[in-house]
This record gives C-alpha cells, sequence and structure tokens, in this order.
C-alpha cells in the first residue's frame, strides 16, 4: 500500500484533519523525488566506503546479476519474517502467529515465483474502500499468519521491497542492494543488514535497525520511536513526534536528524570533527562541550560551525523537542 492511502487511512481514521493530509501528500510527493535522487547519487558514486560494502556484500563469490534475488511482498495483516539461514534454497514457512503451528497456505495468500523475483501478496483487502471498511471494523482478529522466509547464506537481494498494513516486518542478517520496508501501523525491525540503500518506513509503528552497515540509510516514522546503530556512509532519520536515536561509527559522513516534538540523541565517535547545523524553536540543545550553543533572544537556539571538515555534517531540527551531541 502507497504512503498517499496511509494518509487516507490516516484521516479516515480521524487522526488528522483533510487539510493536515493534504500538506503531508505535497510533502511526500516532495521526499519521493528526493529519495529518487539520492539512489541516483549512491548508484553513481563508487566511494571506497561504498566498494567496502559492496565487498561485505557479495564476500569472495563471483555473484552475477543474474544470482540475486528481487522480493516482492505486500501485505495487510500478516506479520513478516526474512532472515538467511542454514538452507539451499529459499523457503517459505506459514505458521500459526500465536502456537507458531505450521499451517496450509490461505486462498488470500499469493506466493509467485518467477525467474529471480519471488511475490508474496495479501488479497483480503484489494482496494480503498475495503481497506477503510476493515480498519473501521478494526478486524485485527485477521492478523493471524506469520510468514518466515528463510534465505540461503549467499543470498544477496537486488531489490527486496517488503510493505505492511498492520502486521510487523523483521529482517535479519540480509545483505542487498536495495532494501526497502514500510509499514502504516506495524514494527519494522532490521537486524544485521548490509546494503547500498536502506529505507525505513512506519506511519505510527517504531523503526528499529541494529548494527546495520549501509552506504545511504533513510529511517522516518511519525508518531513511533527510531533507533538505529552500525555504520552507514549517510544517514536521514525523521520523525513527527517520536523520538529519535543513532549511534553510528567511524564511516559516516553525513547525518540528517529532525523531529518536530521528539527528542533527537546522536552518539557518534568523534563528533568535534564534523561541521554542524543545530536549530531548535523552544527545545534545548546539548553539545556536551563540542560546540557553543546560540541563544535567540524568542527562545530558538542554533549551532552553526561550517569550518571543520570538507566532508562531514552534522544536520539536525527539532521544533520544541531536544537534540542531544555526544562521544560514544
Amino acid at each position: 500500500m502507497s504512503d498517499k492511502l496511509e494518509i487516507l487511512k490516516m484521516i479516515e481514521n480521524g487522526k488528522i484533519t483533510v487539510d493536515e493530509g493534504l500538506q503531508m501528500i505535497e510533502a511526500l510527493e516532495q521526499t519521493e523525488r528526493i529519495e529518487d535522487d539520492v539512489r541516483e547519487e549512491i548508484y553513481g558514486k563508487e566511494t571506497e566506503t561504498v566498494m567496502d560494502i559492496e565487498k561485505e556484500i557479495y564476500g569472495s563469490s563471483n555473484t552475477s546479476p543474474s544470482d540475486l534475488k528481487n522480493f516482492d511482498v505486500s501485505l495487510t495483516t500478516c506479520k513478516l519474517n526474512v532472515e538467511r539461514s542454514n538452507v539451499e534454497d529459499v523457503t517459505i514457512e506459514l505458521l500459526d502467529d500465536k502456537t507458531r503451528e505450521y499451517i496450509n497456505k490461505p486462498e488470500w495468500l499469493h506466493m509467485v515465483e518467477d525467474k529471480n523475483t519471488i511475490s508474496i501478496k495479501e488479497s483480503r483487502v484489494t482496494n480503498l474502500t475495503d481497506i477503510f471498511d476493515f480498519f473501521k471494523s478494526s478486524n485485527l482478529s485477521l492478523n493471524s499468519v506469520f510468514i518466515n522466509v528463510k534465505l540461503p547464506l549467499d543470498s544477496v537481494i537486488d531489490k527486496g521491497k517488503f510493505t505492511n498494513v498492520s502486521g510487523s516486518i523483521s529482517l535479519i542478517g540480509l545483505k542487498g542492494i536495495d532494501i526497502e520496508a514500510r509499514s502504516v501501523s506495524g514494527k519494522i525491525y532490521a537486524g544485521d543488514i548490509k546494503a547500498k540503500i536502506v529505507q525505513l518506513k512506519s506511519t505510527s509503528g517504531s523503526v528499529i535497525a541494529d548494527n546495520i552497515k549501509v552506504a545511504k540509510g533513510y529511517l522516518k516514522t511519525t508518531s513511533g520511536k527510531l533507533r538505529v546503530s552500525g555504520e552507514a556512509h549517510q544517514l536521514e532519520c525523521k520523525s513527527v513526534s517520536g523520538s529519535v536515536e543513532a549511534q553510528c561509527g567511524q564511516v559516516l559522513t553525513k547525518i540528517i536528524a529532525g523531529t518536530v516534538s521528539g527528542k533527537v540523541t546522536l552518539h557518534l565517535p568523534e563528533p568535534e570533527t564534523f561541521n554542524l547545523q543545530l536549530s531548535s524553536i523552544s527545545g534545548n540543545i546539548e553539545t556536551n562541550g563540542f560546540a557553543v550553543v546560540n541563544k535567540g533572544t524568542s527562545g530558538k537556539r542554533s549551532v552553526n560551525i561550517n569550518n571543520r571538515s570538507q566532508t562531514k555534517m552534522i544536520n539536525s531540527t527539532t521544533v520544541s523537542g531536544k537534540i542531544i551531541i555526544d562521544k560514544i
């Protein structure tokens, strides 16, 4: 389901007004254009960091494009887990979410493998009217299927797109070029991921990325918690009312972190070596001695330092939340 339908659902549920929804759709269209530009930038730049990540993705094997797997997964209520495991071929297990006992494939669940693309679709709701009716009925008891996908240890994903409405998404140990996971109200978890590009988005669920290694990471939530740790060449973390926490390693060159009312906490090995663009309208900024905070008469606080580095930048903004920069 697209982000625009997610916004329509929020309007239908009374979480936002029509005007707010239109503003979000306008912002979304701009964001999607930015994301396309980011993909072109990452694919076009073979920096030393990107090449190192590619080596870890492919390992010592001579992986050709024909060996790469593509995933197109679109779910409504099922819970999804995808992980590398000690199997010879891609294995898909269907389990009862409560008992974890094996079940037969429901008629509304469609699984197709065409060449190198694996498609999993849930068809209990197929259009906007069905979606509205589904959420109005609070039919959460349908969320009873747990889909467990096991990949061989040497698997590499070319393009992996995993979307869900109310079910959670868990991605563990995956290696890939372009990995994207989106959910409306479900939690998104990514652990030990190695990829060129990772995008993780949830409207009201939390977004957690542990021990990732990526060239570009883009994480977003509206009201859920956002937390990321690991190595990222470039990282962008955004939330409206949820908190943002990032702990990054030495390869980081640029991080953008923003909230409206949530707290932003950034832990870095050498924050004193970064240029800083920090701004809070009414919240506080704590730099722990790495920079002087400018305090305006209206209560606005800011930090603007542009002479520390040619390549390294921290950009963080909030309206009423707090920004904390600290050393690991």
